[in-house]
């Protein structure tokens, strides 16, 4: 009986170290992985670890005391949990002596997570009146505006040639900036709440109907693109609204901007003429989309199109130096458009553009290659203007 009585007191003992041993590898476990997570994200797109101004530091600098602050107390409480359990634990069937409460433990449970929110609120309001005052002050403004769902890029400051004479320069999914420029974006939307965020470069803001939202960059972002996207769930389709800001030299952006004011140039298919007179096929289109210089300069814009119409479609100027489509889900290829028009809304479900090769439109395959030739044929006369050396990063690295 003795000897029976003393092989189960060490089994007991060998569950409590083989208890304990498990304890200490859970939390090991937990804090490398955690430690693991806080080195991922470099060069990451979507990834605000990976920051390149100063706007965007200011922020990953509240995310690490919020992450190291959160990481002591989970080791602490952790660690008080394991003392508890193996300091406290019940040794027989008798009932431990029931108190009601400490009072110094419930003054330090509250005075403590008190002095935690305190010191995260400090920088945190500092880095939100610092973010609101830099938006008063840009060099230069971009309208934004969320639409369903892609982006429309409107440019107040530059006047380009238009159907009603000179107008602000509109294009979509692609945001040029140059380099050195401080930037504020005006966020707009007609339509539902969105979200603008480019993790890289700046905070996030929301796109709230009837409300303009400012949002600043900094003019100090190295040359490359940066990848940004909707952050705020608004509809079927909101995974694939994705934008693209471009940070690129100021030689560039001024031929970009030039490139705008040319005349559409000759178009090489003898059967279409030039260019100004579209193809037959892409009349289809024009009640939907925008191209400058062309006959295709009746479809709304900015908060004027009807958020729910076929007519809120992106404008199409210089489609042919873009390198993405569909808000960067396809590339801009003959296969990428071609894919786009006839499976509309297999590649991007919920999209309000029809698929023209169903009723009522019935587009034969010949008049799908027809308008893809033709959109890539949308450059200036002098050819796609320079690129930016690379830098950045690209989506999906």
């Amino acid at each position: 009986m003795e000897r029976r009585t003393h092989d189960q007191a060490q089994a007991r003992v060998r569950n409590r170290r083989a208890s304990t041993a498990r304890t200490v590898t859970m939390l090991a476990l937990a804090v490398g992985a955690a430690l693991l997570l806080s080195a991922c994200g470099e060069q990451k797109p979507y990834s605000h670890i990976s920051p390149v101004t100063e706007n965007a530091r200011d922020i990953q600098f509240l995310y690490k005391i919020i992450f190291w602050m959160a990481l002591i107390v989970f080791i602490g409480v952790q660690a008080l949990i394991t003392y508890t359990a193996l300091r406290f634990r019940r040794r027989n069937e008798d009932r431990p002596e029931q108190i009601h409460g400490n009072k110094r433990l419930e003054i330090a449970w509250t005075i403590i997570p008190a002095l935690v929110l305190l010191v995260i609120f400090i920088p945190t309001a500092q880095t939100l009146y610092d973010f609101d005052a830099a938006a008063e002050e840009g060099e230069m403004e971009i309208d934004v505006y969320g639409k369903q769902w892609w982006w429309e890029i409107h440019y107040p400051g530059i006047q380009v040639a238009g159907a009603q004479g000179q107008q602000p320069l509109v294009t979509a999914n692609e945001v040029r900036i140059p380099q050195g420029t401080e930037v504020v974006f005006n966020l707009r939307s007609n339509n539902v709440i969105h979200s603008f965020w480019v993790p890289q470069l700046t905070g996030k803001m929301d796109v709230i109907p009837g409300h303009n939202n400012r949002l600043a960059v900094a003019g100090d972002a190295p040359v490359g693109e940066y990848w940004g996207e909707c952050a705020e769930f608004c509809g079927a389709a909101h995974a694939w609204m994705r934008f693209k800001v471009i940070v690129e030299p100021r030689e560039n952006f001024d031929a970009w901007v030039a490139a705008w004011q040319q005349p559409p140039p000759v178009d090489a298919d003898p059967s279409t003429g030039d260019v100004v007179d579209v193809p037959p096929s892409f009349l289809n289109c024009i009640a939907c989309h925008n191209v400058s210089g062309t006959m295709a300069q009746v479809a709304g814009q900015g908060l004027t199109a009807d958020p729910k119409s076929q007519s809120a479609g992106p404008n199409l100027t210089l489609l042919g130096c873009r390198d993405m489509i569909a808000a960067g889900l396809l590339p801009n290829t003959a296969e990428g458009l071609k894919t786009w028009l006839m499976h509309t809304n297999e590649v991007k479900e919920g999209v309000y553009m029809p698929n023209y090769t169903e009723e009522p439109y019935n587009l034969t395959e010949e008049q799908v290659d027809e308008i893809v030739a033709y959109l890539l044929q949308l450059k200036p006369a002098g050819g796609r203007p320079p690129e930016q050396p690379v830098g950045g990063v690209a989506a999906g690295d």
